[in-house]
């Protein structure tokens, strides 16, 4: 037995801490409260060699839009997610209108969008996506934390606001509870 056999290990996509300030205004109408993940971190063997894999509480496949127009961004989230087990990466866009085709084209359970991008911001986006699909569960992913720009996000509809440098275990509870929320 090795040592490291039976220990915690963290996801593959980990970045920088969080914003102490929980990222959502519990009481904004669309707002799904963030808590600490309801997953738990284990590790899979793959002929003798481990990899670390997230799993979370859910029994349903969140299906998952990722919009954002840095494309090595895009391309190691969507791999980390691919990794969770009841995610699905439905689809992806680099872009605004993109992310609106897209959306309307495969129908996802969430999105997960950044708000800077080059044709339509993020906000206008959701906007747009929500003319045709007013329920749909967007959540932003963004640089930029700050509280006028969370303010103005959850205004226009935004579901959930998570910083860029989220841990991957707490954007996937996160679009789990976006996309299937608790009963109340």
């Amino acid at each position: 037995m090795s040592g490291t056999e039976g220990r915690r290990r963290s996801p593959p996509f980990r970045t920088t801490r969080t914003p102490p300030d929980g990222r959502l205004r519990e009481d904004h109408p669309r707002a799904t409260i963030v808590a600490a993940s309801q997953g738990d971190l284990g590790t899979t063997g793959s002929g003798g060699r481990e990899t670390a894999a997230l799993r979370f509480a859910s029994e349903m496949t969140v299906r998952v839009l990722v919009v954002d127009d840095h494309p090595a961004f895009r391309r190691a989230l969507i791999s980390a997610l691919t990794l969770v087990e009841g995610v699905e990466v439905a689809g992806e866009a680099g872009g605004g209108l993109a992310a609106c085709d897209e959306a309307a084209a495969i129908r996802p359970d969430v999105v997960l969008m950044d708000l800077s991008m080059p044709d339509i911001s993020g906000i206008d986006a959701m906007r747009k996506i929500h003319e045709s699909q007013p329920a749909l569960p967007i959540v932003i992913l963004t640089a930029h934390a700050d509280e006028g720009v969370q303010r103005e996000a959850l205004d226009a509809g935004a579901t959930g606001f998570l910083a860029k440098g989220t841990p991957l275990e707490e954007i996937v509870g996160t679009l789990s509870r976006a996309a299937h929320p608790p009963a109340a």
